[in-house]
């Protein structure tokens, strides 16, 4: 310990003492002065008993080792080289002055008074009350506050710093906000492969995507949570699959249905039509289903105009 470290250079002509070198000279014989700096037992140490021998004050010290101590109070006032009680008391007290300029505070033990616990908390920076922790998120990011009230709450029961609760929290929301832009990649990712997939049938598919959410009364951050439960790819194949079979429906129906066609999605699917030369060619021949369908987009289209 630093403290101890300051009443050793203060003591010193036994072995010990020898062993620390400059750290020692002073009480051993009283030839030499104390050691500038130190504890100050140095000079009180010339009086009492003979050189090499123990004061008899000693005895009233115990010799026996406590619990997890290496050796006896008696061996430590020895190894130090106090001669007196004048020296023990000066060297706790330059002990206790120097913990308290370097803002040292002793922590507490189990079954402290709750003012030497409270004395500790304001000593490693534990906010006075919970609202005292402040977590800021990046500009724009909704936070739980809800949420961090309870966790505040939590770490200031536990004597929790302010700032190490600050940096833990900072980190986890962070993390969060990693974790989420990961997974927008993903998902942006799958939806591309899909389009792939898709390839020259695209907008009419994507046209079928629109006419299915509409159809469900869906918005887009309904789209945001379904592409979030089954993935964007399965998303977009099912709202597809719906769109198209609302237009089916409302094609052979022969009017606009119960949901509708747009003229702008009967255009793109027209278009895909075009453009695809095995459609094309059925197109083409009467009594198709897809020469009935062309017309009925046709139609569809001519209303919307």
């Amino acid at each position: 310990m630093a403290t101890e470290d300051t009443g050793a250079g203060a003591g010193g002509g036994d072995a010990l003492g020898g062993l620390l070198g400059g750290a020692g000279g002073g009480a051993g014989g009283g030839t030499a002065p104390a050691a500038e700096g130190g504890a100050g037992a140095g000079s009180e140490a010339g009086s009492g008993a003979p050189a090499g021998a123990a004061p008899d004050w000693y005895a009233h010290v115990s010799a026996e080792a406590g619990d997890g101590e290496s050796a006896s109070n008696r061996d430590w006032l020895a190894a130090k080289g106090f001669k007196d009680l004048d020296a023990v008391v000066k060297s706790a007290r330059h002990a206790e002055r120097a913990l308290h300029d370097k803002g040292m505070v002793a922590v507490p033990k189990e079954g402290a008074a709750p003012e030497q616990v409270a004395a500790f908390h304001r000593a490693i920076g534990v906010p006075e009350a919970a609202t005292g922790y402040e977590i800021k998120g990046p500009e724009g990011v909704a936070l739980n506050e809800p949420l961090l009230a309870r966790l505040a709450g939590a770490a200031h029961a536990a004597g929790v710093p302010k700032g190490a609760f600050e940096r833990t929290v900072g980190e986890f929301i962070q993390a969060q906000l990693d974790e989420a832009a990961a997974e927008r990649t993903r998902q942006d990712q799958l939806a591309e492969g899909k389009l792939k997939e898709w390839g020259g049938k695209k907008d009419e598919q994507l046209a079928h995507v629109s006419a299915g959410m509409r159809a469900l009364g869906l918005s887009g951050a309904d789209g945001v949570a379904l592409r979030g439960a089954l993935g964007a790819d399965r998303a977009l194949e099912l709202m597809a699959k719906i769109g198209a079979g609302v237009a089916e429906d409302t094609l052979v129906g022969g009017g606009r249905g119960t949901f509708g066609v747009s003229a702008a999605e009967a255009k793109t699917q027209l278009d895909a039509m075009r453009n695809d030369p095995e459609v094309a060619r059925k197109v083409a021949s009467k009594g198709t289903p897809e020469r009935a369908r062309w017309e009925r987009l046709n139609r569809a289209w001519a209303e919307g105009q």
